[in-house]
């Protein structure tokens, strides 16, 4: 049986790591997942005691939520030093081409490969839109992602954006880049702007919630009401919203656990490809707790192929996963993570899923804007900086062997 440290124990270990001016809060999540911890500065060089309280931590509550790391002090730069103490940095798709195709898609993923120049990457739109009010922090890592809900310029003639006010659907409920032979481990987001407008009748960011586009999309046609209901319950005012799958499988009667704790689920980058087996529950080697590791049929419709339970048809496979997706939805095992300016929120990708949100976009108010940077990473964390990784390990599981520059890493 696994014992989780209480928050006493956990915050006695963060004021001898970190010193007494560390405060903890939470769990944030009913499910027991979840802590915000205050009085850090990642801005400084961590030493392995740190380092390692804060990577215990995460294998105990899944999320953690450290605030206050705001700019000037705080930049990408200080942001991805910080993710390589979990892992190594990955480019996201979003950053590169392979054959001159986006990189995040259903064909094949072992064409040339070509990093995007910074001035043709998302910055720039995104930059264009409230100059001299609100720029993307200078960087150059392919591994970082701008996640924004405006690109593009404003009319100057007229208040109104060139493009008509609307409310985007969500996502789909997904882990980070789960369809590689190496799954992503730990993602963070670096937040630097959050929409401040909550004076509507609902008080929510998104007025009007019938406004969202009602259509099924991103999901596949074919699956039940309640588990619809589920999927489409998203939070309204730009926050992202977890699931505990950690949670979720602890739940479960320990007869399900056992069929589960056998299941090996087929992935694939591309149809067609055979594709490799993967379990669908894992053990963190830290923490020991077990989780459903992304248990879902499509969590990425039309960009990566649906998976199949080893010894399953794909319509078996559907029905047996999409039932596990029901019952990881259920409200008990959801949060929905309220973002500030100057949070670094950290995730564990094997214990939970997430969901960007219903949003406004082609906003005309910078007071609307959402904008926040994730780096995500894969392997084994490590202590102190440089990273050790082997180059054959990089070569095989890290597009382009990519390591962020030691100047980088050591010179902050």
């Amino acid at each position: 049986m696994v014992i989780v440290p209480s928050l006493k124990e956990t915050a006695r270990r963060f004021k001898e790591s970190f010193g007494d001016g560390v405060t903890i809060d939470g769990p944030l999540a009913s499910s027991g997942a979840g802590l915000r911890i205050e009085g850090l500065d990642l801005a400084e060089n961590l030493n392995p005691q740190q380092v390692e309280c804060l990577i215990d931590t995460l294998a105990y509550y899944r999320i953690i939520c450290i605030p206050n790391q705001t700019q000037p002090r705080f930049d990408l730069n200080h942001l991805e030093r910080f993710a390589n103490h979990w892992g190594a940095p990955i480019p996201h798709p979003s950053n590169f081409l392979r054959d001159g195709k986006p990189a995040q898609g259903d064909w094949a993923s072992e064409g040339e490969l070509q990093f995007i120049p910074l001035e043709e990457r998302a910055i720039q739109s995104v930059n264009k839109t409230f100059p001299g009010q609100l720029q993307v922090l200078d960087h150059t890592s392919p591994a970082v992602l701008i996640v924004s809900n405006f690109r593009g310029t404003l009319d100057t003639k007229t208040p109104k954006p060139t493009k008509v006010l609307r409310v985007a659907r969500g996502g789909s409920w997904h882990t980070d880049i789960e369809y590689e032979p190496e799954p992503l481990t730990v993602s963070m987001f670096l937040v630097h702007k959050m929409p401040i407008n909550r004076e509507s009748p609902s008080r929510t960011w998104v007025h009007d919630p019938e406004l969202v586009e009602p259509h099924i999309g991103p999901y596949f046609e074919g699956s039940s009401e309640l588990l619809m209901k589920r999927r489409k319950n998203l939070p309204l005012n730009g926050e992202t919203a977890f699931v505990d799958t950690a949670a979720a499988y602890d739940a479960l009667d320990k007869k399900q656990q056992q069929i589960l704790d056998r299941t090996h689920v087929r992935r694939r980058l591309n149809t067609g490809d055979t594709g490799w087996l993967a379990p669908l529950v894992r053990t963190h080697p830290r923490s020991e707790i077990k989780s459903l590791h992304s248990p879902i049929w499509a969590s990425r419709p039309r960009v990566r192929p649906p998976i199949e339970i080893d010894g399953m048809n794909a319509q078996d496979s559907r029905l047996f996963l999409d039932e596990i997706e029901t019952h990881i939805l259920k409200s008990e095992f959801r949060y929905d993570h309220i973002h500030q300016t100057g949070d670094v929120t950290i995730w564990d990708n094997h214990m939970t899923l997430h969901n960007s949100p219903p949003m406004q976009i082609n906003i005309k108010s910078i007071a609307d804007a959402r904008l926040l940077y994730r780096i995500s990473v894969k392997g084994t964390p490590s202590l102190t900086l440089p990273r050790e990784d082997h180059p054959d390990w990089l070569a095989k599981h890290v597009t382009n062997s990519y390591k962020t520059d030691n100047e980088l890493l050591t010179n902050q």
